[in-house]
């Protein structure tokens, strides 16, 4: 595989994961109203009401996922089934119908698979890897060692939003932006995936998710576009749905 489509697998993986839209502070007659001492975990506590409670996100235990884009004129179709219960994980992306790359973790250890080549993964980014098998990881953020901190505010796509900065213990740092206005994530940022922009918000067994994602990187010759065809929830999973 080329860098290209390595870099295609990696922005979509990290766009589909744990990747849905949240709510922010209430907005009336267009007046942006301030957050409580512009608290993260104000913005992370209404996104969990928004999506459907704090009883039916806990509720949710996996998830089956899939993604259709096309790219420079290849059709691409990512595959992801997220089991944060039994800490699994496979991820894959075909182009033109072949499996190019996929990631799986099962039993502790993760290997990535591309151009028929094997590959383990270090504890290090195993770790990480294992915060993927959440649908909803934005709780436990604190708990995985994430430090947060309000930036401000910010216009993306011509909305108000409320901008949260958020520090992996490795030293990633990642930007989320939730609108002031409508309540819903609008953009994810960071020098690994680029602007990941969310739209197209749909009810699946009453929680809000995002059908279209954006993803624009300087390093992609064009914006790719994925398209969410099945997403599923709490479904019966077998050894064998993560190979």
């Amino acid at each position: 595989m080329n860098i290209k489509s390595l870099l295609v697998s990696a922005l979509l993986i990290s766009a589909i994961q744990g990747d849905l839209l949240a709510k922010g502070p209430n907005a009336e007659n267009g007046i942006v109203q301030p957050l409580l001492e512009n608290d993260p975990q104000t913005i992370i506590s209404n996104y969990i009401k928004a999506v459907g409670g704090k009883e039916k996100v806990a509720s949710i235990k996996n998830a089956t996922m899939t993604g259709e884009a096309s790219f420079m004129g290849q059709s691409i179709t990512i595959k992801t089934v997220a089991d944060s219960e039994n800490e699994r994980l496979l991820q894959s992306t075909s182009v033109g119908g072949n499996v190019m790359q996929q990631t799986v973790l099962m039993n502790g250890k993760a290997q990535i698979m591309a151009m028929g080549q094997v590959q383990e993964v270090p504890d290090e980014l195993t770790a990480m890897i294992k915060t993927q098998t959440y649908v909803f990881p934005e709780p436990r953020y604190e708990e995985m060692g994430y430090e947060l901190s309000y930036e401000g505010t910010e216009e993306i796509e011509e909305e108000v939003t409320h901008k949260i900065k958020i520090s992996a213990p490795n030293g990633m740092v990642t930007f989320e932006y939730y609108s002031a206005e409508s309540n819903l994530k609008i953009r994810t940022s960071s020098d690994a995936t680029g602007d990941v922009t969310y739209s197209n918000y749909q009810e699946v067994d009453g929680v809000k998710f995002p059908m279209t994602l954006k993803i624009k990187n300087p390093m992609l010759p064009e914006a790719l576009v994925t398209q969410m065809t099945s997403v599923k929830f709490n479904q019966a999973l077998t050894e064998a749905d993560f190979q």
